[in-house]
Order: C-alpha cells, then sequence, then structure tokens
C-alpha cells in the first residue's frame, strides 16, 4: 500500500472538518514547498534580477495572509475603514 493509498483510506474515516484541515494542511505545505522554489529560483538568478524581482515580496506575503486567512475560514473586518481625513487641508486666510 502506498502512502497515498493509507492516507487517502485514513481519511475517509475521519469525520468531515478534520478531513478538511488535514487537506487545508496539506494545501500549506504544497503553498510552502511552491514558495521555496520561488524563493531558490530568485537566489540563483543574476543580481539585477533579484533587485527587479525584490517588489514581488510584499505581493507573495500578502496573498500568502489571503490564503491562510480563506483556509482558517476567517473573515477581515476593516477596523480603519473611513478613518482617513480626506478633506484638502486647513484652510489659509490671506
Amino acid at each position: 500500500m502506498t502512502i497515498l493509498e493509507r492516507a487517502l483510506s485514513r481519511m475517509q474515516k475521519l469525520p468531515i472538518e478534520k478531513q478538511q484541515e488535514a487537506l487545508n494542511f496539506i494545501e500549506f505545505l504544497a503553498f510552502k514547498m511552491s514558495d521555496r522554489q520561488v524563493n531558490q529560483s530568485i537566489e540563483n538568478q543574476a543580481p539585477t534580477k533579484l533587485q527587479e524581482t525584490k517588489g514581488n515580496d510584499f505581493w507573495r506575503g500578502l496573498q500568502r495572509f489571503r490564503l491562510t486567512i480563506e483556509n482558517e475560514g476567517l473573515s477581515f473586518v476593516d477596523d480603519f475603514a473611513g478613518l482617513r481625513d480626506r478633506s484638502v487641508g486647513r484652510e489659509i486666510v490671506l
């Protein structure tokens, strides 16, 4: 029996919520491995390419955050909505 067959056999015996938890963990591992492969390929590139892709670190981090939020079933509430003062500034009297 292969590892995949053993895992599938055991997973089928779990309640549905535990099956979802196991799937989330597998997806996390796959994402982590793909991120590691991306980082290794960036490190192997010329320094100019590394500088060009440096801004993508934020994007990858944001995508990872969104995936975590989605996998955990959390909802994001923007507590800072409407806090910014959108006026053009103070009035100047000449």
